[in-house]
């Protein structure tokens, strides 16, 4: 196999599929959605340098990031209490409900999609992708739908 050439064929393919079903279809720009609805499953408070190093952004681009975020209202930004050099940033009510919103359309673009490719083609490029992540990211699936309470309680 000539894994160069099947990667030039991922990089164009994932990054078609992103900006044809989930990207500027869900009016934010590519990688607000992840952040937005990663905020949105889990409702609790993040140093802006732990959720890039959960979600695999830079620091800087998850700052741009939040920044269009905070300006669009779909998350607030404050000051630790116990350290006010530390900031927060928490998903607003408008932030949940512009990501179920928004989640539910994409989820079910791609769902289309996936039926299109049939069901024993469908499960395996999920399957792939997740391994593809689990290498590429070393983490649990962040982007399973799921709040983190849930997955939580379906581990035990």
């Amino acid at each position: 196999m000539d894994y160069e050439e099947a990667a030039r064929k991922l990089i164009v393919y994932s990054q078609g599929l992103a900006k044809g079903s989930l990207g500027t279809a869900r009016s934010l720009a590519v990688g607000e959605s992840p952040v937005l609805q990663y905020l949105s499953d889990n409702q609790e408070e993040f140093n802006p340098s732990t959720l890039a190093d959960k979600l695999g952004y830079t620091r800087p681009r998850m700052t741009r990031i939040l920044d269009a975020l905070v300006e669009k209202g779909y998350v607030s930004r404050r000051n630790d209490d116990q350290d006010r050099r530390k900031v927060l940033v928490r998903v607003t009510e408008e932030g949940i409900e512009h990501a179920k919103r928004q989640g539910d359309g994409s989820v079910a673009a791609v769902a289309s999609q996936l039926q299109a490719l049939g069901g024993e083609n469908a499960a395996e490029l999920v399957s792939v992708l997740e391994k593809a992540y689990s290498i590429t990211y070393d983490r649990e699936n962040v982007i399973s739908g799921e709040p983190k309470s849930k997955r939580k309680k379906q581990r035990s």
